[in-house]
């Protein structure tokens, strides 16, 4: 922790704790070792984010697994550097004006670092997991530790529907680009990831 200290001053340690087996591969069942895009090596101190789409059967009580991956930060950049400027803003003004980071604090400063707590009902509509039939998971990493800070969160279906809404046709191409990129059939089984637009948080 104090190496990671070192190199990233902005994350106090006293938020850093174990990665949470929900962020990990659900391949391995371990967890995720490389950037999806440039195969880098993450777990030695590399700073990353992992975002996971999950649609659910409340119902029976099953869930399933669209998609999975993480990015470097270059490559995080680098992906939303093809967005259009409006888009980006649009985006990041939704996510301020509406996130419950209230929410989030309140866990910090009690000092509750369970993750099913963090992830219980979306950051931005207050909808419980339990109640999502398609949601997405976003977490914050430096090598083998998460950061339970302004993350993790998760976006339920209804969010993710009004941002589909503020972006441009160009953002939704490059977003739908990465997809048909990492995640082209017969590995995509969701017919919600051809139905739906996908959105990189």
């Amino acid at each position: 922790m104090v190496l990671t200290e070192l190199q990233y001053p902005h994350i106090m340690s006293q938020y850093l704790k174990e990665i949470p087996p929900i962020f990990y591969s659900n391949e391995t069942g371990a967890p995720i070792q490389r950037c999806l895009v440039c195969d880098s090596y993450l777990l030695d101190g590399a700073e990353y984010i992992i975002e996971k789409a999950v649609v659910n059967y409340p119902t029976v009580g099953t869930r399933d697994l669209v998609w999975e991956f993480a990015l470097c930060m270059d490559c995080m950049e680098e992906i939303t550097s093809e967005y259009s400027e409006e888009s980006q803003q649009k985006m990041s003004q939704y996510f301020i004006e509406n996130m419950n980071m209230g929410h989030l604090r309140e866990l910090k400063e009690a000092e509750n670092f369970d993750v099913n707590e963090w992830i219980s009902k979306c950051i931005v509509k207050g909808k419980a997991q339990s109640d999502c039939s398609q949601y997405q998971l976003c977490g914050h990493f430096v090598g083998e530790l998460c950061v339970f800070d302004h993350t993790p969160f998760l976006v339920s279906d209804e969010a993710m529907d009004e941002v589909v809404q503020l972006i441009s046709n160009k953002t939704l191409g490059s977003m739908n680009d990465f997809r048909d990129r990492f995640f082209p059939p017969p590995e995509d089984l969701s017919p919600l990831l051809r139905d739906k637009e996908f959105i990189l948080i």
